[in-house]
C-alpha cells in the first residue's frame, strides 16, 4: 500500500454547487493520450479533475467519444492516466493495479460466469478473500436478499432474464462491500420498462448500502433520475459539474443546455438594470454573472419555463407570436411559435392541469414572457 499523500484541492469544473470537503476519491489533472504510429495522438482525457464524496451517487455523462468510460476505467485501474493521479482516502492509488483497489465494476454485458449457479457467481470475489464457508453463505442470502434475489441461488444465468442477470453481476460487485462501485451504462440492454425500475433500484442499492457509486451513461433521463451530482463531459473534458437540478435548470455552457432535454436558444443583448434584450422586449434576468452590459450573449429557455398569455396586449417585458403547431401529450401540450422579430422559432409547453387551463388555438396570437429565473445566460 502506498503511503498516504497530502491533498491539494482538486479544482472541479466550473459550477456554483460546492464540491465535496471530504472526498472518497479525488481525479487530479487527469491526462489520458493514446497514440499510435501514423496517426495522430488522441487526448482522451483532457486535464480532468473531480472530487466525489463518500456514499454518494455520481454520474459520468455524455456523448459516445467523450471520454467518461476511460475515466471510469482510470479510476478502477484498468487504465493508467498519461499525466495526473487517482486518491482514495487520501492515498494516492494511481500506480496500483485493479486487483489491490478496494473498487468493484459492474460492465455492460455482465459479465456472469455460465458455467456457475447464482450463488457459486455472488461468492467468487469472497472465496478468494479468505473467508469462511459459513460467513460467505451468509454474505451471498444478504446480497441476494438485497437485490431482491432470494431463492435463486441454484439457477444458472441461462435460466434469468436479463434484468435478473444484472441483479446478479450487481450483487457479485457488492459483496466485497468495495469502497466505490464502478457501473459502466449497465442499464443500455434492458427494455424501457425494465430500465425504469432499475434506475429506482439501483438508487435504493446505493442508499442501503452506503457505497460510493461512479455511473457512466449517455442516457440524461437516467443521470437526471438516479444521481446526487452529474459531470458532463464532452471531448474528453468536464464542463460542468452539479447536482441533477442545477444542470437541467442552470446550464453555464451552451452543450450542457442542448444535450440535457429540450432548450430554446435565443440571442440578447444585456442591458443596464440586469435586463436582457430580446427583440422588443427587455427581460429581467436573475443572474448574469460574468458578462458585461452592452454584450451580445446567448439565453437558454427551457419549453415549461416559457409563458405564455392571451391576445396582443402589449408588455415591455413580453413578445408577440403566432401559434403554428401544436402537439398534445396528455399531461401538457407542447406549442411551436414564430416569434415576432426572432428568426429561430421557439418552443413552449404549458402543463394540462385541469380544463379550465388555457388553450391556444393555430394561428391564435399570443404573448410570450420568461421568469427571470428560467433564462441561462451561457458561455459558448
Amino acid at each position: 500500500m502506498m503511503e498516504a499523500s497530502t491533498l491539494a484541492p482538486a479544482a472541479d469544473a466550473p459550477t456554483s454547487a460546492a464540491a465535496p470537503k471530504d472526498a472518497r476519491i479525488v481525479i487530479e489533472n487527469a491526462v489520458k493520450v493514446y497514440a499510435s504510429a501514423g496517426e495522430a495522438p488522441v487526448r482522451a482525457l483532457d486535464d480532468v479533475s473531480i472530487r466525489i464524496a463518500p456514499n454518494e451517487f455520481f454520474t459520468l455523462l455524455g456523448p459516445s467519444g467523450c471520454g467518461k468510460t476511460t475515466l471510469l476505467r482510470t479510476i478502477a485501474g484498468f487504465e493508467q492516466p498519461t499525466s495526473g493521479r487517482v486518491v482514495l482516502d487520501g492515498v494516492d492509488i494511481t500506480g496500483q493495479p485493479p486487483f489491490r483497489r478496494p473498487i468493484n465494476t459492474v460492465f455492460q454485458n455482465y459479465a456472469l460466469f455460465p458455467h456457475m449457479t447464482v450463488a457459486h457467481n455472488v461468492a467468487f470475489g469472497l472465496e478468494k478473500s479468505g473467508l469462511g464457508k459459513d460467513e460467505i453463505a451468509a454474505r451471498v442470502d444478504e446480497m441476494l436478499a438485497l437485490v431482491h434475489l432470494s431463492g435463486m441461488h441454484r439457477r444458472m444465468p441461462a435460466q434469468l432474464s436479463g434484468g435478473q442477470q444484472q441483479r446478479v453481476a450487481l450483487a457479485r460487485a457488492l459483496a466485497p462491500h468495495p469502497k466505490v462501485l464502478l457501473l459502466d451504462e449497465p442499464l443500455s440492454a434492458l427494455d424501457l420498462k425494465l430500465r425504469k425500475g432499475m434506475q429506482i433500484e439501483l438508487k435504493r442499492l446505493q442508499r442501503d448500502t452506503g457505497i460510493t457509486f461512479v455511473f457512466v451513461t449517455h442516457d440524461q433521463e437516467e443521470a437526471l433520475t438516479m444521481s446526487d451530482r452529474i459531470a458532463v463531459m464532452k471531448d474528453g473534458k468536464v464542463l460542468q459539474i452539479g447536482p441533477p437540478q442545477e444542470i437541467y435548470q442552470r446550464p453555464q455552457v451552451r452543450f450542457v443546455a442542448d444535450f440535457i432535454g429540450e432548450t430554446n436558444f435565443l440571442k440578447g443583448r444585456l442591458e443596464p438594470g440586469g435586463v436582457a434584450r430580446i427583440g422588443e422586449a427587455a427581460v429581467p434576468l436573475a443572474s448574469a454573472q460574468g458578462h458585461a452590459e452592452g454584450e451580445t450573449v446567448t439565453l437558454a429557455v427551457r419549453p415549461e419555463r416559457v409563458f405564455l398569455h392571451p391576445g396582443e396586449a402589449a408588455s415591455p417585458d413580453t413578445l408577440g407570436a403566432t401559434v403554428e403547431n401544436i402537439i398534445y401529450f396528455g399531461t401538457d401540450t407542447t406549442y411551436h411559435l414564430r416569434v415576432d422579430g426572432l428568426p429561430d422559432p421557439l418552443v413552449a409547453r404549458v402543463q394540462n392541469r385541469d380544463q379550465s387551463s388555457p388553450t391556444f388555438g393555430q394561428g391564435a396570437r399570443v404573448r410570450v414572457g420568461f421568469p427571470p429565473d428560467g433564462l441561462s445566460v451561457l458561455r459558448d
